[in-house]
């Protein structure tokens, strides 16, 4: 009887533990002040006060690798392809804030639903997918595997973000 009520004690244990961990509380709910409800949208808005540019970005770590045609990407200002932190993260640059969130957010959700591996004019592509995106000042960011992937770069930039 004393092994049976261990036994169930012991899982319990376990499947509260596994409950606790399971991602059920504690991060990101998608809530932000532009989202106060929180959904599924894998967005959040940081350091709305402040402009950045390139340099802030290659100051805070982050390695420029291509630039891109901003034609491509309406009312963009200037588009980079780059890495940090072994993660890929391509920064849409916006006149204002507001720009970013108005002109560039509808954007960032579309390039979240790009399949990594299509075809896009017959050629196999070698983009890696991007599955969240953050506003940060007069940017947006799209984040490789999760937001995790770009919020080591954005604290960076809450440190260097002078410009």
């Amino acid at each position: 009887m004393f092994k049976l009520n261990l036994l169930s004690l012991i899982s319990l244990f376990v499947l509260l533990s596994t409950l606790a961990c399971s991602g059920t509380g504690g991060g990101d709910t998608g809530a932000s002040a532009d989202n106060p409800v929180g959904d599924s949208d894998p967005q959040s808005t940081f350091l709305p006060e402040q402009t950045f540019t390139t340099d802030s970005f290659v100051a805070a770590g982050w390695k420029k690798s291509k630039e891109y045609d901003p034609s491509t990407v309406p009312e963009s200002t200037e588009i980079w392809y780059g890495f940090f932190d072994q993660k890929d993260i391509e920064i849409r640059f916006y006149e204002t804030h507001e720009s970013a969130l108005v002109d560039g957010v509808p954007l960032a959700k579309e390039a979240l639903l790009i399949d990594p591996g299509a075809r896009i004019g017959g050629v196999n592509t070698v983009r890696t997918g991007y599955s969240a995106y953050a506003v940060v000042g007069n940017v947006v960011m799209l984040c490789e595997l999760a937001l995790s992937s770009c919020e080591t770069l954005i604290s960076a930039l809450g440190i260097n973000g002078d410009d």
